[in-house]
């Protein structure tokens, strides 16, 4: 009979919090390392856009059952002794119970590195081969992108972060990345294979991209495809030429429809942009800039935004059609708000960055 202990190869954050709590009452882990991962799973949640089960009240008028909640949070017992099963943000109360699994296109690259750690030290506990996990991760969470898996890996091996590894783990995992060294070839011919569109310098860096089945490119970020979405809806909230938007809903709404996925063949009927004198490219170009600077990585992949933008919009065409022209496109751009502009950012911005 088999009794080898079952467990989901997701990175689950119920699952987690209880593994934690655990190593907690052992004095495995320390509760300061363990606020660091609370942090992270709260990050977690506020990503995937979960809706609170209580909304923020004033404390004047708050209901009883609220009351609880706000009298259990600043208790001195909160956080002291164990993680607990809610959080608040900014009044409104959520739920830490609440079965979610953690992907890491949904938080920052920090605190998923974080989470996976402790994926990793739970199944070294249960005496289980992490190599299953491993193959699971690389299908579900990395899109079978070897080269950015690998480098993700590595950062493991050194065990240098706030949990310890057994040898026996970091040598599993050494022996993972060498047996699948083998997807490199496969991965040098789709970029050889997209290479007139898209510049191999752009794709230097490991964290800034991931290729998918259908060789289209990821741009990596911090932002959440909500985020993004809920960013870029100004160009049909806010009023342009004529008292039109600047794009359609239906137009961004497409555009945005595989996230940030610059395509492997370029749209042929692109949309244009609704501006003129009055209102201007430049209010783009700066929405777009800001964007960029706000969920870049690492301000090297400047580049990749516009291709991307420039594969669904006219009026960045420019970026696509030749390397001369994307130069010159990025050289152009800036953090300096246009004159005339007069949106209010703050209505579209993730709430982390007003």
């Amino acid at each position: 009979m088999d009794d080898k202990p079952s467990i989901d190869y997701h990175i689950e954050i119920t699952e987690l919090k209880e593994f934690l709590n655990g190593q907690i009452n052992k004095n495995i882990i320390t509760i300061n390392q363990g606020m660091l991962v609370f942090e992270s799973m709260k990050e977690a949640v506020i990503g995937a856009s979960i809706k609170p089960f209580l909304e923020a009240q004033a404390k004047e008028v708050m209901d009883s059952y609220y009351e609880k909640y706000f009298r259990l949070e600043h208790h001195p017992d909160y956080k002291d002794k164990y993680i607990p099963g809610f959080f608040s943000q900014d009044g409104d109360y959520y739920d830490l119970d609440a079965p979610l699994y953690i992907y890491k296109d949904k938080i920052t690259s920090k605190s998923f590195t974080l989470l996976f750690h402790l994926k990793l030290l739970q199944i070294e506990s249960n005496r289980i081969s992490i190599n299953e996990f491993l193959d699971f991760q690389f299908n579900d969470n990395f899109n079978r992108n070897i080269n950015y898996f690998t480098s993700f890996l590595h950062q493991f091996l050194t065990n240098d972060g706030i949990f310890r590894l057994l040898p026996e783990t970091t040598t599993t995992m050494k022996q993972w990345i060498d047996k699948h060294e083998i997807f490199q070839e496969d991965e040098d011919e789709i970029l050889q294979t997209n290479s007139n569109y898209i510049n191999e310098e752009l794709l230097e860096e490991n964290e800034l991209y991931s290729i998918t089945n259908k060789n289209d490119i990821e741009i990596m970020g911090f932002w959440t495809i909500e985020e993004i979405r809920k960013y870029f809806s100004f160009l049909y909230e806010e009023l342009s030429v004529s008292g039109n938007p600047f794009l359609s809903e239906e137009y961004v709404n497409e555009i945005f429809k595989q996230g940030l996925t610059i395509p492997a063949i370029p749209k042929k009927s692109k949309y244009k942009l609704n501006i003129n004198s009055k209102y201007p490219k430049s209010i783009i170009d700066f929405s777009i800039q800001q964007f960029y600077s706000k969920n870049t990585r690492s301000h090297k992949d400047k580049k990749l935004y516009l291709k991307f933008f420039g594969s669904y919009i006219e009026d960045y065409w420019a970026a696509v059609e030749s390397e001369k022209q994307l130069n010159l496109l990025a050289s152009n751009f800036s953090n300096k708000k246009p004159g005339n502009n007069k949106i209010d950012w703050n209505k579209y911005l993730p709430e982390k960055f007003k």
